[in-house]
């Protein structure tokens, strides 16, 4: 960067497209170093893939990504510099297994054998290159569904286990995921342990006033002016003088940009030159995931005078899992539901009178006929957001990681890549969403600064 002949270089200039969690992570670091920030925001808030909506009586509903738990240490280290707290996820009680159409404490050793299979191949993929795995090839051609099928002592198992991780994981039916992607994304989770478990695991805690409170922290302690919502970037122009953001208020010039959205997302945005091919063919194979998250609003947590956690999981029918999702200082009960891939564009396809009637028939299913009288169903459909279409993450479709993993986070010119799909340690969630925007933060800084 030219200095004026005064010897001293002027700040790097950083567009970061995207306010989620990773953008703003990126624009955080940026900004500590000195460097001059715009980010821009399609939405009218900040915080992408986390929403947290509260009900007339302050019941506040996570209709978005909520959890955060061991080894997650930067969104730890977060929530204390942003001095936020957490509670405890409710889980005190029994758990309860839908399988084969009974109901069951745990689910039989058949599937525990499944899930380990998986974490011992798992732990032969290295999460930053995993095409490069001995196996690779064969484990990326290779459905997670068709070696269910294979594997699996029986139909059930197969099933269960399928949408537990497939669908529990990455929101997709088992058909629609590689076991290569399964396995990168078990090992950067640091394995099904840590990836299932409530206590203990990544749903063990949450943050109090919701994720949305930290993201705004983070956006209010950047620069004043820094964040610009409301302002969809359309197309970018890069060239080796810099990158210029065109939004439909006028155009920004930078250095650089970071570009903090899910693949499929930042596909959507037109570049000048075009994106090189195989950037561009990572965009068309990484489908968001289809997951629909719905909220059962009860006047009390019922389920748990009868010594159940709310906590399940299920062989068939609508709903996969389902959590207590109560808040400290709320009498209210609050069991979520969440459906993935087949069967959440199923209820997707009904009335909102049928879609609710299939949910709450599920949810007697798991805790009893008390569930037939929620106060309030409240959902929130990702797919149909603008700005994200899908949730919880993109995943690489099947035969796809040889040829366009590679892309994930490499460069283009002046501009970077960041959002959690890019991350190596848990990819997926807040806490990959956060690292991915630092390492592209630093790549601008080594680059360009």
């Amino acid at each position: 960067m030219p200095d004026g002949g005064t010897g001293i270089r002027p700040p790097v200039r950083v567009v970061v497209v995207g306010a989620g969690f990773s953008g703003l992570a990126a624009a955080s670091v940026l900004a500590g170093a000195g460097a001059q920030v715009a980010v821009l925001e399609a939405r009218d808030r900040v915080g992408g893939r986390v929403l947290t909506r509260r009900l007339a009586d302050g019941t506040a509903l996570d209709l978005g990504a909520q959890w955060i738990g061991p080894t997650q240490d930067r969104m730890a280290a977060l929530v204390a510099e942003h001095a936020l707290t957490t509670f405890p996820s409710a889980s005190v009680g029994a758990a309860t297994v839908l399988w084969d159409g009974r109901r069951r404490d745990a689910p039989p050793d058949s599937a525990h054998r499944l899930v380990a299979l998986l974490d011992a191949d798992a732990a032969e993929v290295d999460p930053a290159a995993p095409w490069r795995a001995a196996r690779a090839a064969e484990w990326d051609r290779t459905t997670l569904g068709g070696w269910l099928a294979e594997v699996a002592a029986d139909p059930v198992s197969a099933r269960y286990v399928g949408r537990l991780l497939a669908g529990g994981l990455l929101a997709a039916d088992p058909a629609e995921v590689s076991l290569l992607q399964l396995l990168f994304y078990l090992r950067s989770g640091g394995g099904s342990g840590l990836l299932l478990a409530m206590a203990g695991g990544a749903q063990q805690d949450r943050i109090v006033g919701g994720p949305a409170a930290l993201a705004e922290r983070m956006a209010a302690a950047l620069p004043p002016g820094s964040v610009v919502t409301g302002t969809p970037v359309r197309a970018i122009g890069h060239d080796d003088a810099g990158v210029v953001a065109y939004t439909d208020g006028g155009l920004h010039r930078a250095d650089a940009a970071v570009v903090a959205l899910a693949p499929a997302l930042a596909g959507r945005i037109g570049y000048d030159p075009p994106l090189p091919a195989l950037r561009d063919g990572l965009t068309q194979r990484m489908p968001m995931g289809a997951a629909l998250k719905v909220h059962a609003v009860y006047p009390e947590p019922f389920w748990r005078a009868d010594g159940l956690s709310g906590v399940s999981t299920a062989a068939e029918g609508p709903v996969t899992e389902t959590v207590d999702n109560g808040v400290p200082g709320s009498s209210r009960g609050v069991l979520t539901a969440f459906a993935y891939g087949g069967e959440a564009r199923e209820l997707r396809r009904m009335s909102p009178q049928r879609r609710r009637a299939a949910l709450v028939d599920a949810l007697v299913a798991i805790v009893g006929p008390a569930a037939a009288r929620p106060d309030e169903v409240v959902e929130y459909d990702w797919s149909a957001d603008e700005w994200t279409r899908g949730c919880f993450c993109g995943a690489l479709t099947p035969g796809s990681w040889a040829g366009y993993g590679p892309e994930l986070r490499r460069p283009t010119g002046r501009v970077h890549w960041a959002g959690t799909e890019t991350a190596t340690r848990w990819a997926g969630y807040l806490e990959g969403a956060v690292l991915a925007g630092e390492r592209a933060a630093a790549e601008v800084l080594a680059a360009h600064a």
